[in-house]
């Protein structure tokens, strides 16, 4: 006869034999193997070639890696020996771009870190000097000029030694508030300017002119800068303005009307102007 309280502990054993059954089972069955990491295929082999041996200088290991199939226009995949590229570089901007930014190109990497063969290697092979990034709209031309590249920024420009641009120059001295404009070896003309306050000074530096807009209107601050010449595509340039005998700007050079008026039809784009 079955003991009295057999009955209530029925299920109690029931449902430990259960659970001994399952755990037996697990127990059998093998450990899940991880998940390998994908193979990178021959596009993504050949766009990391590209960038080391743009990033190594070594104008010969370019060659061959777009002759075997390297597109020119390529990004930077996410693999570890692209990892590695990028862990080279701690410039916060090239940073951000060899990490974050899609679409950015072996030409816009080149011009970036002023590889003036890779520039010239990669235009050979195709491409395209005004492509644009996708998220924030960069291009081969603002990387040379964001790193003062002005040779590369020539190459990109297709601006050739002894072509017009080259025959002009104008200096700016901020001591003396004054802008000398030469042609060749003849000095066109010298003027007043009004250049960048103590709290937005101009950047002293070389430059060249990439951009020429009739009106213009600063997207910083509320002023009007007619016959705005661009210096390197950054956010400041020589347009007309008021002239305070000392610096008083936001950081463009202001020269007087008639002046900048002359300047805008005289200079092509790829001047350079040198304000020291």
């Amino acid at each position: 006869m079955a003991h009295p309280l057999f009955p209530m502990l029925r299920p109690v054993i029931a449902l430990w034999f259960g659970f001994a059954i399952l755990g037996s089972a697990a127990a059998a069955e093998p450990a899940a193997s991880p998940v390998p990491s994908p193979t990178p295929g021959p596009e993504e082999t050949f766009a990391v070639a590209v960038f080391e041996a743009i990033a190594d200088g070594d104008v010969e290991r370019l060659r061959l890696a777009l002759n075997d199939g390297g597109n020119p226009e390529a990004e930077l995949p996410h693999t570890a020996a692209a990892d590695a590229l990028r862990a080279r570089y701690h410039d916060e901007e090239l940073a951000y771009y060899l990490r974050l930014e899609t679409g950015y190109t072996p030409l816009m990497f080149a011009a970036a870190i002023g590889n003036e063969p890779a520039v010239r290697l990669l235009l050979a092979a195709g491409a395209d000097p005004h492509r644009e990034s996708r998220k924030n709209q960069t291009f081969a031309l603002w990387q040379a000029a964001r790193a003062g590249h002005l040779r590369i920024m020539c190459i990109l420009m297709g601006i050739q030694p002894g072509s017009e641009p080259t025959r002009y120059r104008v200096r700016v001295d901020l001591a003396s508030q004054r802008a000398t404009v030469w042609k060749d070896e003849t000095v066109l003309l010298t003027s007043p300017v009004c250049s960048g306050k103590e709290s937005t000074p101009t950047p002293p530096g070389r430059y060249l002119i990439t951009n020429k807009y009739r009106q213009w209107k600063s997207t910083i601050y509320p002023a009007r800068m007619p016959f705005f010449l661009r210096l390197s595509c950054r956010d400041f340039g020589l347009h007309a303005g008021p002239q305070m005998g000392y610096p008083a700007s936001h950081g463009c050079v202001r020269l007087p009307e008639k002046t900048a008026k002359e300047l805008f039809a005289l200079l092509p784009v790829g001047t350079l102007v040198e304000i020291r």
